[in-house]
């Protein structure tokens, strides 16, 4: 499924195609149960461009496709653990609060951008983050603005668990200067949600040139930076006041951290 990902943050995508794609990556485990038809009207395009565009991504037809997606639904079922998921256990919890307006606005948003965030997420692209970050020498987490808490957080926290653990966190000139002495031995781990801030490009393009691993924890996998990245994690960041709520990177951040700390080889 890595692949299919991987095509679609290639393909240059017309404004029907990313709406398709955004729809189709933000439902992987349901999308095989939902006609070419049914999927149009969902998205609100015809069924000649949901048909066209699976097409572009190389099926031969939307029935082939639908096979694919639904086969990948059955292998994470014959693989799911035991017990509830971390965005379920936050649902029971919201079931057992008593509605009250505000907080119970808030906590709705909440729990829908973790179920979201974890439905994206699979054990697969954990292990790969956490390769990725126990084979760098040195790990730059850099995250701005608003994502500066999701980096200081991921920063000091790995710090417990492997050395040469590198915050960036102020958007200015010091950004750039710190990753001046990257090599393909090193990684960066970037936070970046809407607005996208012009220095994440720098970043990843200064690391992509010396050959530096690249995780990127954004919004979308069509992002204008997804392309960039080795490894891209979508974490929900909607809200209902006028910024980003930050749970669920957060969260997010916590299971990888968890994953890095059960691993026989982190230098403690």
């Amino acid at each position: 499924m890595e692949d299919l990902i991987r095509k679609i943050q290639s393909m240059a995508l017309t404004r029907t195609d990313a709406v398709i794609a955004e729809y189709i990556l933000a439902h992987l485990s349901t999308i095989g149960f939902q006609t070419s038809t049914t999927l149009a009207e969902e998205i609100g395009v015809s069924d000649t461009s949901v048909i066209r565009f699976i097409r572009k991504l190389g099926f031969k037809g939307y029935s082939d496709f639908r096979a694919e997606m639904n086969a990948r639904a059955a292998r994470q079922i014959g693989e799911a653990e035991n017990g509830l998921l971390p965005g379920q256990k936050y649902i029971r919890s919201l079931e057992q609060m008593n509605p009250g307006h505000l907080i119970h606005d808030v906590s709705q948003y909440t729990v829908d951008n973790l179920r979201r965030s974890y439905d994206q997420l699979d054990q697969v692209t954990v292990d790969r983050i956490v390769d990725i970050l126990l084979n760098s020498d040195r790990k730059y987490i850099a995250g701005f603005r608003g994502t500066g808490c999701c980096a200081q957080y991921m920063a000091s926290k790995l710090l417990f668990l492997t050395p040469h653990v590198v915050p960036v966190i102020h958007a200015d000139a010091t950004a750039v200067e710190s990753l001046l002495d990257i090599t393909q031995k090193d990684c960066l781990f970037l936070y970046s949600f809407p607005r996208y801030s012009e220095i994440n490009r720098v970043l990843m393009d200064i690391a992509r040139e010396k050959g530096a691993r690249i995780i990127l924890m954004t919004d979308r996998r069509t992002c204008p930076l997804a392309s960039r990245a080795d490894v891209v994690v979508v974490a929900h960041v909607g809200g209902l006041g006028f910024t980003n709520s930050y749970v669920a990177p957060i969260s997010l951040s916590e299971v990888i951290l968890l994953a890095i700390s059960g691993r026989k080889d982190v230098t403690r």
